[in-house]
């Protein structure tokens, strides 16, 4: 989130940008540590008044290392069966096991993308 308060708007006057209204508020002890846990670097009253506009940034969720491993996993395997797929004479058939492997490649990453287990969330 920019801070409109340094830079003035040409289409605004710097009075429109200045904050000059007050507001106090209390806590209690689990108000004050759930807004300390969301505000993340952000002060407390900037945090606030971002929250009351609407204007919170948006949180980027932390990457989920299990998905990501077995992603990193089938792309591998699946780009060595297009290196050997791409290194057969042009118009050769493909062989039982080598659309079985590609099935279960598929199969896999399917898995992968659509379990809930799984979920890249």
């Amino acid at each position: 989130m920019e801070n409109t308060f340094n830079k003035i708007n040409k289409n605004e006057s710097y009075q429109n940008l200045l904050r000059t209204h007050c507001i106090s508020v209390r806590l209690n002890h689990e108000e004050l540590q759930l807004l300390n846990a969301k505000r993340g670097e952000k002060s407390k009253g900037e945090w606030l008044r971002l929250a009351s506009l609407d204007k919170l940034p948006i949180v980027v969720p932390s990457i989920n290392i299990e998905a990501w491993k077995s992603l990193s996993e089938i792309s591998q395997k699946l780009n060595k069966l297009l290196i050997h797929l791409e290194s057969k004479s042009t118009g050769g058939e493909l062989t039982k096991t080598e659309i079985f492997a590609v099935k279960r490649q598929i199969s896999e990453l399917r898995f992968c993308l659509t379990s809930s287990k799984r979920s890249m969330s």
